[in-house]
């Protein structure tokens, strides 16, 4: 993720987006520069493909009591570079970065816009979370190269697992609600209910683990349906019309394309319209994707769970262009005296404003 957020922001620096203004002023100088965020993921995965490649190494030889060794130390060593407060490799912005992970964890405070993006961020890696708590429980319950030894505290069948599934989505879910109470908006409260549609998905998936086959066929596993349904569905509808503000499905429009009713974008587009186009239909595919991840279930066919994995940071990769626009068009209106945040696309690329209103 902090490779693709590295593009992100390439993007917004050769395009003159003024992304940093999403962040309060006192956080904006903790902002680093797409060639130091490169250089941050590239330490980051040095030090895991090493680890990783000796660790294979030391398995290969037989070598069981060395290999141990080395995912403990993987982890202390990632754990370093985000929060020993010494003066190397940004020091001032590892900092933040660990402030602001604390914020989202306790979420009982006044929200700044970087704890809302990383918390958004974290419901992405769910999984890749889920699988750091399991790895730990192992290490800390049991040998390391004896993993089936521990599979009753930290296996598929245990409560840990869709617990630490469901860590990020109620952080994100308290994060609306204590904005909500702030300022009473509404939307806030519709986006938490957004949120807790999550944990049936979660809760019922873990369920298979306890129950018979025929009971689950019978009986569970079309609630698990119509709960990953929901929260697809859901998701999906916020993504469009609360995250992009593409009217779509408040608004829809008179004129069709490919036999369905085309968006509405807004008259001062960013991108081409058919990119706003390309992010509705594979948001649509990889939202129902999304699911898989929730579901401990599904996840015997280990390269299929790294795919969707993938799958889903590619998608919050994409998210992230649009709703930055968002934001800073919310805030060029809200206080005009920015200046202009987000340029417009070049004139030979702009289209009637007649022609804009369907799409």
């Amino acid at each position: 993720m902090l490779w693709l957020w590295g593009i992100n922001v390439r993007y917004f620096e050769r395009t003159g987006v003024r992304y940093d203004v999403c962040f309060s002023s006192k956080d904006q100088k903790y902002l680093l520069h797409s060639r130091e965020i490169f250089q941050s993921a590239g330490m980051a995965t040095t030090v895991a493909l090493t680890s990783s490649a000796v660790f294979c190494t030391h398995c290969l030889l037989q070598q069981d009591r060395a290999a141990s060794l080395h995912p403990p130390l993987m982890y202390a060593c990632i754990l370093a570079l985000l929060l020993l407060p010494l003066d190397f490799a940004f020091k001032e912005t590892r900092m933040f970065f660990s402030t602001t992970l604390f914020r989202v964890a306790t979420p009982f405070r006044h929200m700044s816009w970087a704890d809302f993006l990383l918390a958004d961020v974290l419901t992405s890696l769910a999984k890749p979370l889920s699988d750091c708590e399991r790895a730990l429980c192992h290490l800390l319950s049991g040998p390391v190269m004896l993993p089936h030894s521990t599979d009753q505290m930290c296996g598929s069948s245990s409560w840990t697992i869709p617990a630490g599934l469901s860590l990020p989505y109620l952080w994100r879910l308290c994060q609306c609600l204590r904005t909500w109470r702030d300022t009473g908006n509404t939307g806030q409260a519709f986006n938490a209910l957004k949120y807790s549609t999550a944990f049936p998905v979660i809760v019922l998936s873990a369920i298979n683990f306890q129950v018979s086959d025929a009971d689950w066929n019978r009986f569970w596993k079309p609630i698990w349906l119509a709960a990953a349904f929901l929260n697809s569905a859901y998701s999906y509808y916020w993504d469009i019309e609360r995250d992009w503000e593409i009217a779509f499905f408040s608004s829809p429009s008179d004129q069709k394309w490919m036999g369905l009713k085309e968006p509405i974008l807004k008259d001062k587009l960013q991108y081409p319209r058919t990119f706003y186009v390309y992010l509705m239909m594979s948001n649509l595919v990889l939202r129902l994707a999304w699911t898989y991840k929730l579901s401990p279930h599904l996840r015997q066919n280990l390269l299929t769970v790294l795919i969707f994995t993938l799958l889903e940071v590619f998608r919050r990769f994409q998210w992230m262009f649009v709703r930055i626009e968002v934001e800073l068009r919310k805030l060029q209106v809200s206080k005009p005296e920015v200046g202009q945040l987000v340029p417009a696309l070049p004139p030979q690329e702009i289209i009637d404003a007649d022609e804009l209103v369907p799409i």
